[in-house]
């Protein structure tokens, strides 16, 4: 049997696949909007790529429609084939903007505009070990002042924890002690800014934790090699 080969979906999962059959007890609404929900999420890894892109290029945006045109055109290029024709996945993530929450758009456009105005390093990763690190979304460090943003495209509340992470992964790595300068940590979330100033107190216990864990995980990967 000359099975097909099927390259095109090699290392993906699908949105009904096998390994999750709980879908074959949904209704035709549930299943909709389980495929809706797969493609906001995709966009979300989109939009946070353009961002980038447009903090790395110094693109100031001025208006959420020049944001929204921006968009629609990184993506329409990203997913021509070689022929300049439009990919199905790209033609299919076009059309779900539309559920994408309606404050994504001024939400990236006050993240870009504030990523531009501090002069911060995107999509910086940050590392202790290999097995602690991370990728900050923005990231910045001059005059003893660490600035560190994150860019949240989803409609549920997140905590300010993963950004202290990143600062104590900062702090070990450069080895700056988080006494000797100051932090603002920022999450763009629902057309809203969420602010921290956290102090040593804060950082350093995440530090030792990481440190502690860390060197107990070396001990045990020695003792089983």
């Amino acid at each position: 049997m000359n099975f097909n080969r099927h390259s095109e979906i090699r290392g993906t999962h699908a949105c009904f696949g096998a390994s999750d059959s709980a879908w074959l007890r949904y209704d035709e609404e549930k299943a909709l909007m389980k495929l809706k929900k797969r493609y906001i999420t995709a966009l979300g890894t989109e939009a946070h790529e353009f961002a980038e892109s447009q903090i790395r290029l110094c693109n100031k945006i001025t208006s959420n429609k020049d944001l929204s045109h921006g968009f629609r055109t990184y993506i329409y290029r990203k997913y021509l084939d070689g022929y300049g024709d439009l990919l199905p996945y790209g033609s299919t993530l076009l059309e779900h903007i539309q559920y994408m929450p309606k404050t994504s758009f001024e939400t990236m456009k006050t993240y870009i505009n504030d990523g531009i105005g501090f002069r911060m390093e995107t999509e910086q990763p940050l590392k202790y070990s290999d097995y602690f690190y991370g990728t900050a979304d923005s990231i910045s460090f001059r005059d003893n002042f660490l600035r560190i943003h994150d860019l949240k495209t989803g409609i549920t509340p997140v905590h300010m924890e993963q950004l202290e992470i990143y600062a104590a992964l900062f702090c070990l790595e450069y080895k700056v002690k988080p006494g000797e300068i100051e932090m603002e940590l920022r999450i763009y979330q629902n057309n809203e800014v969420l602010y921290l100033n956290p102090t040593a107190e804060e950082i350093l216990p995440i530090m030792d934790r990481i440190v502690s864990l860390n060197k107990t995980i070396i001990r045990s990967m020695d003792k089983e090699g």
